[in-house]
């Protein structure tokens, strides 16, 4: 029977587990049970429970087309968004909101999803008003937002019908434009999936636009969505909505370059 603590005091199992995480962060490469094992000299009964628990919270997961070969789940991927702190986000992407805010006269906004909602960490505004814009640390329904639906359109499958089982429960309807229905939502994010890019016309508050690119760091999945707001006459010109749209994935591309320096 194996005691319920190693020599370093610690509960073994626990122990086992952060010596595997630690195996696949000096290499990352799928590696089978047998290799985990002899390695980190850990018993073969012991090493199975230990990862079929890893599985079960998608710590691990088994390649799909390499049968007994298991390598690091998504669910990591939640860490390293939550190391990275929002402020040093807000610092490395301010420089690019401004210069946003200032050639194209729009609002220019940072957000991440938060709880059930999506919520302004941070924006730059224009000299001239805008008269309806959410406030910085404001937290708003996603199926009101750019933002939000972008951010919930880029989850992992599994992860988003987790969250918009929560999300759904505070949607609302701000215009006749809002979608509100749930199965008219899924199709819109299939587009946003496939253009990698989500609108909000008049959606939020009648006469204003949005438009919001994803922001990755070290994942599939976005850590943070950056984004333009103004009078709606701006987004319906193709000129303009081009140009900005090609500025914002410039500009995410530039930020998520820079955001391995600060880890």
């Amino acid at each position: 029977m194996e005691k319920n603590h190693s020599s370093s005091g610690f509960p073994p199992a626990a122990e086992r587990t952060l010596q595997i995480l630690d195996l696949y962060a000096a290499d990352p490469e799928p590696k089978t049970l047998k290799y985990i094992a002899e390695q980190l000299q850990i018993p073969a009964s012991s090493l199975y429970r230990i990862i079929n628990c890893m599985q079960k919270y998608n710590y691990i997961v088994e390649e799909p087309f390499h049968p007994n070969y298991f390598k690091l789940g998504y669910k990591l991927s939640q860490f390293s968004s939550i190391a990275f702190s929002e402020n040093d986000l807000i610092k490395l992407a301010r420089p690019f909101m401004e210069e946003l805010t200032h050639n194209s006269n729009q609002a220019s906004q940072l957000c991440i999803l938060s709880e059930n909602y999506i919520c302004t960490i941070d924006q730059c505004l224009p000299r001239s008003a805008i008269t309806y814009i959410s406030e910085l640390g404001e937290k708003l329904p996603v199926n009101v937002s750019a933002s939000g639906k972008l951010l919930t359109a880029l989850l992992p499958p599994q992860k988003q019908e987790a969250f918009l089982k929560r999300a759904e429960k505070v949607f609302r309807r701000n215009t006749p434009y809002t979608i509100i229905d749930s199965e008219k939502l899924r199709k819109e994010f299939e587009k946003i999936r496939y253009q990698k890019y989500s609108t909000d016309v008049e959606e939020y508050a009648i006469g204003i636009g949005c438009l919001a690119v994803p922001i990755y760091h070290n994942s599939d999945m976005p850590i943070a969505a950056l984004g333009v707001t103004g009078p709606i006459s701006f987004y319906r010109n193709t000129h303009n909505f081009n140009t900005i749209l090609e500025r914002l994935r410039y500009f995410s591309k530039k930020l998520e370059e820079l955001l391995p320096d600060v880890l």
